[in-house]
């Protein structure tokens, strides 16, 4: 009797092992769905280009091609000297874009060419007709609209925002309605000058985890390396010893400009003290500056600690940026877009943090600030309204901050030891951007779809 059950066993086991293997090659052999990651794009004077991404819903399991075709082109003609073209380029009105095994996504760009001159809108329209594996189908969103104009505003879209991977080394700079995204290199820069008619300020990247520290001096000649000894130690993001004062030394997480680490820039040049700049990164040497008015601009003077001398350079206002930046390397660096052109940054951020003691700075992953030029953020949880549900009858009633960390981290819970990050799937945002345009957005999910940190999706809506 043993034996027979003992065989009974193994007979079940056998044949449960094969229904796996079965269902294995059925999976194996599902078709993968692509479809294009967005149905629309733009392309103005200020947004010359846009890059457009196809995704599959699982890895491809083999080499292959896309094939889309240029269904509509109104008026426009194809090529670099003509109206607009494509990389790769089309042949014949086709557009084939290679795949190779394990891909997740494909992607080409859209470009205007030197002769476009338009006077209305014009859209050009992309269908994705065939591919040459047999295991890919054709998903729904199988066409894609290009709109020529300058008055283009997306009514939806989804975005991977670009943060580099685990080490955040990006900072990702958003347009919701234009669907476009812009990535900084966080180390290309050190210093921000405020560009407001009549006001003087000057912020420290805090991405890079920048810090300044006043001496009691007011001529940079006269500043050694003896005059900071000890700052090493005290000079660190994080400082977890609150009785240091580091926090004072980053600017404030709300982006006041009237608590900034080195504060408003007076007219009396003898009230501008000597700062001590700490700036992390590969090669990138602590530095001393000190900053003096010039009429309506700066005169920025800066030097290694250790210099008998130092060097001049005039920052003048360009106000069409909320900024003016300065590398204490290379010199002026070109960072945010356009103050009109963004809505959005992600990447790694410094924090005054508190948790009901005196402030640390703190560095925060995965962290998002608003565009301090007339964006606002309100955060709607769904037991109020639902994502789906929320429309324009609902944006009277909410509160919105212009804080530029009105998001902040409050989209995504932080972890701690033993437990990873994760997503807040109880909330979404809704965003009000400089040309009064409101969007809706949610976080779909944290990661990439291989799991690494600094590449969250969200999706967005136009509420009309």
């Amino acid at each position: 009797m043993i034996k027979l059950r003992l065989n009974k066993f193994l007979f079940l086991g056998i044949i449960a092992l094969l229904f796996a293997a079965c269902s294995d090659d059925e999976d194996s052999t599902t078709p993968v769905a692509v479809n294009f990651t967005n149905t629309e794009a733009s392309i103005s004077s200020t947004n010359a280009s846009s890059e457009i991404s196809l995704t599959f819903s699982r890895p491809a399991s083999a080499d292959g091609n896309l094939t889309l075709a240029l269904t509509e082109s109104g008026s426009l003609t194809y090529g670099t000297e003509a109206d607009f073209y494509t990389t790769p380029v089309m042949s014949n009105g086709t557009l084939v874009l290679p795949f190779s095994l394990g891909d997740e996504s494909v992607t080409f760009s859209v470009s205007a060419g030197t002769g476009l001159n338009i006077e209305q809108d014009i859209t050009i329209t992309f269908e994705l007709q065939s591919s040459d594996d047999a295991l890919l189908q054709i998903g729904n969103n199988n066409t894609l609209s290009v709109t020529f104009s300058e008055n283009f505003v997306a009514k939806s879209g989804t975005i991977e925002l670009n943060g580099g991977g685990e080490e955040f080394p990006n900072q990702a700079f958003v347009d919701l309605s234009k669907l476009t995204q812009n990535t900084v290199n966080k180390y290309t820069w050190d210093l921000g000058f405020y560009t407001e008619a009549g006001e003087f300020y000057v912020i420290l990247n805090s991405s890079a985890t920048v810090m300044a520290r006043a001496l009691d001096k007011n001529d940079l000649t006269a500043v050694t390396s003896a005059d900071t000894l000890g700052f090493g130690a005290e000079m660190t993001v994080p400082q977890y010893d609150p009785s240091v004062g580091a926090a004072s030394w980053i600017d404030a997480t709300d982006g006041s400009l009237e608590n900034t680490a080195i504060g408003e820039v007076s007219s009396l040049d003898t009230d501008n003290k000597v700062y001590i700049i700490k700036r992390d990164g590969d090669q990138r040497n602590w530095k001393k500056i000190r900053v003096l008015r010039n009429g309506d601009n700066y005169i920025l003077q800066y030097a290694d600690i250790s210099s008998t001398d130092f060097n001049t350079l005039d920052v003048v206002k360009d106000d069409n940026y909320n900024f003016n930046f300065i590398d204490l390397d290379n010199g002026a660096a070109t960072v945010e877009p356009l103050k009109a052109q963004w809505d959005i940054m992600y990447g790694y951020y410094s924090v005054r943090y508190s948790t009901g003691g005196p402030a640390i700075p703190y560095g925060f992953k995965d962290y998002l600030i608003i565009n301090r030029n007339s964006v606002s953020v309100a955060m709607v949880m769904n037991t109020e309204t639902s994502f789906e549900e929320f429309s324009a009858s609902h944006v009277s009633g909410l509160n919105f901050d212009t804080a530029i960390n009105a998001v902040g981290s409050s989209w995504r819970n932080g972890g701690g030891p033993g437990t990873a990050p994760s997503l807040y799937t109880d909330r979404y945002f809704v965003l009000t951007d400089a040309e009064g345009n409101v969007f809706k957005l949610k976080f779909n999910r944290l990661t990439s779809t291989t799991g690494e940190r600094g590449y969250p999706e969200f999706t967005f809506e136009l509420v009309q």
